[in-house]
């Protein structure tokens, strides 16, 4: 969903269950969360994350921090007990209003309402410290990959920037007999056919697209990996505008039912979600092995399918009268984090598997500004 029907999507969420929204617990559903219980979670939370700053030394200040998809302030006023002033943004009006009402330090945390995909409301190097956490997963690539650029931006040079975002889902595979490490380069070749030209669609709906997969290869293309599914190969896809440039980088993968050797062919279908928003667009097709690379950056050929996309008959955010808010996740993958934060003049300290959303393999970076 784009920014504007995540906006609403999540306002419905604050003025429904909004602690529920912030913190999934099964038995919490419903205004089931204790406000005290609630807040005394983020006072732990940030204590852990402070005591790993301080293993690194930093961050060098603690003047301000910034708390990134704040909500009702869970995270924001525990900061307030490390730093002199803290700031909370937010999409949802309604989760602004209600961390307002929350606060407990006055002029020293403030609340600020943010639906734009960018934070040209800070200056350059404002914060010692930016945090978020279970926020970017919410949001679709392309949001999340220019928030994180952000946090580099407005971080101040000795400080250090701390958040979670997945990677990829879990994928539950039958055995294989396919090795559990990188593929060498020239395993890296396939040869799609057998999809179609052009499809149409509604924004927001489900297409299965069929392809015809060989592995034109040097080695087995393995279906299972180690214990993180790491090295098993998947179909994946893109969305594309018509100029080629990214708009969906992740969108589904499709797991091989067996292991693929060298010349064989398997027909396989890849269920894709068309974006919200209608026009033209390229459904690119790829195969990637997981925590390696796409086929594409070993310079195997991809496929490119013509896309006529319509706009949904009405906004598909939740926030239609009767249907409840829903949570989309999406990941980005480990390499283009590091990437973005290395162009923005971070160096990565820390990298660790997180396990904030269950079913996907997820990571808290840890990063600061030279």
């Amino acid at each position: 969903m784009d920014l504007n029907q995540l906006k609403k999507n999540w306002d419905e969420f604050g003025k429904t269950d909004p602690l529920w929204a912030i913190l999934t617990f099964p038995d919490r559903k419903g205004g089931k969360w204790d406000p005290e219980e609630f807040f005394a979670s983020g006072r732990r939370e940030i204590a852990a994350v402070m005591d790993k700053a301080q293993a690194f030394g930093l961050p060098a200040r603690r003047e301000a921090a910034l708390d990134f998809g704040c909500g009702v302030g869970r995270l924001t006023q525990a900061l307030c007990s490390w730093f002199d002033r803290c700031c909370g943004v937010d999409i949802a009006p309604s989760m602004i209003e209600l961390a307002r009402r929350y606060n407990a330090h006055g002029g020293r945390c403030e609340y600020v309402l943010n639906a734009s995909s960018d934070l040209q409301m800070f200056p350059g190097g404002a914060f010692d410290l930016v945090y978020s956490k279970i926020v970017l997963q919410h949001m679709e690539p392309r949001y999340s990959t220019s928030y994180i650029g952000e946090f580099v931006r407005v971080l101040r040079p000795g400080g250090l920037v701390v958040f979670q975002i997945p990677e990829r889902p879990r994928a539950v595979l039958p055995p294989g007999q396919g090795t559990c490490g990188p593929m060498p380069d020239g395993g890296f070749r396939a040869l799609l056919t057998g999809y179609p030209a052009a499809i149409r669609a509604v924004g927001g709906s489900r297409v299965s697209v069929p392809v015809t997969v060989q592995n034109v290869g040097e080695c087995t293309w393995p279906s299972r990996g180690d214990r993180e599914m790491k090295f098993l190969v998947h179909l994946g896809n893109h969305w594309l505008t018509p100029k080629g440039e990214t708009v969906v980088w992740d969108d589904r993968r499709q797991p091989l039912p067996y292991d693929l050797p060298p010349r064989a062919s398997i027909q396989m279908a890849i269920s894709v979600t068309a974006p919200l928003s209608g026009g033209k667009y390229i459904l690119e097709l790829d195969m990637v092995q997981e925590g390696v690379a796409w086929f594409k950056h070993k310079y195997s050929a991809t496929a490119r399918v013509q896309a006529e996309i319509e706009p949904p008959p009405m906004p598909v955010a939740s926030t239609a009268a009767g249907a409840p808010p829903r949570m989309e996740m999406y990941g980005v993958e480990r390499d283009q984090v590091i990437g973005i934060l290395a162009s923005g003049g971070a160096k990565v300290l820390d990298i660790v598997p997180d396990s904030s959303a269950p079913e996907w393999i997820g990571f808290q970076y840890l990063a600061t500004k030279l």
